[in-house]
């Protein structure tokens, strides 16, 4: 009976395979984390706009509707009976700190935002990790039309990893606001203009992700 030879891998192509896995592997590895870390940001975007509106609706039961009456109206009242009804690991008390990031967002070119939301105006951390900041300013720059703008009640501004990284306007950060008599809306929705797309500054990425299921930004 013959038997076939069989020939052994020499280590020179061995070590030589390895290299060409090891190669792709770095090619690859890079962008399959981000694409994982984009669909997390959406999955949070779309997560934080559900939480929103449903808590805003729970409260138009008690309280009546959005804009009009007392406890709408006062920012103290409205943050106590907004923070009520979710799931939280921790309140803080207007401009008291330790439910943010503390340092400053970025937009999406890079640049530093204005200023940190941890100590500014309200501030809550829910059980599953997210930030949420609420502060009764106009929802200027925000992508509604003129007379959503002028229906305003405040905004909030949502951090869906939490105290995680990147901490950046677009990705992880989406601006919502509340406007009067119809209740959450994600920033961009009657106009994003040019400002969620590389060089902008993705302060009106929300209605975009919520409308998209996509980040713009790989």
């Amino acid at each position: 009976m013959n038997l076939k030879r069989f020939q052994a891998f020499t280590m020179a192509e061995v070590l030589v395979t390895l290299v060409i896995i090891g190669v792709i592997a770095a090619m690859t590895l890079p962008g399959l984390n981000t694409h994982t870390k984009n669909n997390e940001y959406v999955a949070g975007c779309l997560k934080s706009y559900s939480v929103l509106s449903q808590t805003i609706n729970r409260m138009k039961v008690d309280l009546g509707p959005i804009g009009f009456g007392t406890k709408w109206n006062d920012t103290e009242e409205f943050w106590k009976e907004f923070s009520a009804k979710l799931n939280t690991a921790k309140i803080c008390a207007k401009n008291e700190k330790g439910c943010n990031y503390t340092g400053i967002p970025k937009h999406l070119q890079g640049n530093a935002h204005t200023n940190s939301y941890d100590g500014y105006a309200y501030n809550l951390v829910t059980t599953d990790g997210m930030t949420f900041n609420f502060s009764a300013t106009d929802c200027t720059s925000k992508g509604l039309s003129t007379k959503r703008e002028s229906n305003c009640m405040g905004r909030f501004v949502v951090d869906v990893n939490g105290f995680k990284g990147p901490n950046r306007f677009g990705n992880d950060m989406f601006f919502f606001c509340l406007v009067k008599g119809e209740g959450i809306l994600p920033a961009g929705i009657d106009n994003n203009s040019e400002d969620c797309k590389k060089g902008g500054s993705g302060i009106t990425c929300a209605a975009k992700v919520v409308n998209e299921k996509r980040l713009e930004i790989k």
